[in-house]
């Protein structure tokens, strides 16, 4: 009885003497992040969204600031690895680089690394990395969008097969010169083969090729064309703005992530892991809400809720392709330049 009694006294004294509870790491973490002073960002989002942001966080987090540089997922995707192949490591938050199916190599190459933001638990399991090495702050969806005074009602497509009807021969879509997320999502719902013969007889339909999601629609909003496949958030911003254009969700929908990762040697990396964690906030998803895009967080709905909800959903790089090959497949398929 008296071991018993010795035993748990020992017990009693090394709890009450154990180092401070977790919560005290979280103001200790910021104070060592405004030691540090900035964050660089690469993004793909525009300049005026990085700006709204990055105001609310510095607002919120004293002196950081924080340093984007601001391009296309290829440009982000390039200066990236030419920076690590120089053993220059410069950036500290990556973002965008998923829309070039590069998170897995920038995973395999020890470009990024593993951060399970607190904030992450209020994001879907499909939209982040169950490692924590991504996770998406917003989405873009692929849906058909078509001028509401050059199509019917009754022809508005409704399916992937009704693109392929005789009606919409003849530069009658828009499509993007770098449509690559929306077609290998496709090939790989319903496999290579299937794929494949369905994208054949797709560009038999003769279409227009632009490149950016916005241009396509003020394009069909124009009446320079009556469909586009396009971005749905951009679609419902127009809708917005009286543009006389609706738009459809084709099923499966493929979706492409906005992905967030932290820079493997980032040089300030309290800062950048606070600065994931700010994005990934409700704060900062009810602004992304509010500047068109559609928002991660299960609490914060898209606008309209419809955006992202009440159809079948497919992540347009879940099987880590050869990005190479589907850019050449892609490129080979509708003629166009290499």
């Amino acid at each position: 009885m008296k071991l018993v009694m010795a035993i748990l006294t020992l017990f009693l004294l090394l709890i009450w003497n154990s180092p401070a509870p977790a919560q005290d790491s979280k103001p200790a973490g910021i104070n060592r992040a405004k030691e540090e002073g900035k964050v660089v960002f690469y993004t793909t989002m525009s300049m005026p969204e990085v700006q709204s942001l990055s105001a609310i966080f510095e607002k919120q987090y004293p002196p950081i600031k924080v340093e984007p540089f601001r391009s296309g997922s290829g440009g982000i995707t390039n200066r990236v690895q030419a920076e690590f192949n120089a053993k220059s490591y410069l950036v500290d938050v990556i973002q965008g680089v998923a829309n070039r199916a590069m998170v897995p190599a920038f995973k395999e190459r020890g470009i990024i690394e593993r951060y399970m933001s607190p904030e992450y638990k209020s994001v879907p399991e499909d939209l982040r990395d169950k490692d924590g090495y991504w996770a998406s702050v917003y989405q873009n969806t692929y849906v058909l969008v078509y001028n509401k005074l050059l199509v019917k009602a009754p022809d508005v497509p409704k399916t992937y097969d009704d693109l392929l009807k005789p009606i919409w021969k003849g530069k009658k879509i828009i499509n993007d010169v770098e449509d690559f997320p929306w077609f290998n999502g496709l090939l790989v719902h319903w496999g290579k083969d299937k794929g494949m013969a369905y994208f054949r007889r797709y560009a038999q339909q003769e279409q227009l090729f632009y490149r950016g999601s916005r241009l396509r629609i003020q394009l069909v909003a124009a009446g320079e064309a009556p469909l586009t496949i396009a971005y749905g958030s951009h679609a419902a911003d127009y809708i917005a703005k009286g543009a006389p254009i609706g738009w459809v969700a084709l099923e499966p929908v493929i979706f492409n992530v906005n992905s967030i990762s932290l820079a493997k040697r980032a040089p300030h990396p309290n800062a950048a892991k606070l600065f994931i964690d700010f994005l990934f906030s409700k704060e900062a998803h009810l602004k992304l809400r509010a500047i068109s895009h559609i928002p991660s967080r299960v609490d914060v709905d898209p606008d309209p809720p419809e955006l992202f909800k009440g159809f079948r959903r497919l992540f347009a790089f879940n099987d880590s392709p050869n990005i190479s090959e589907v850019v050449r497949l892609f490129n080979a398929t509708f003629a166009l330049a290499k």
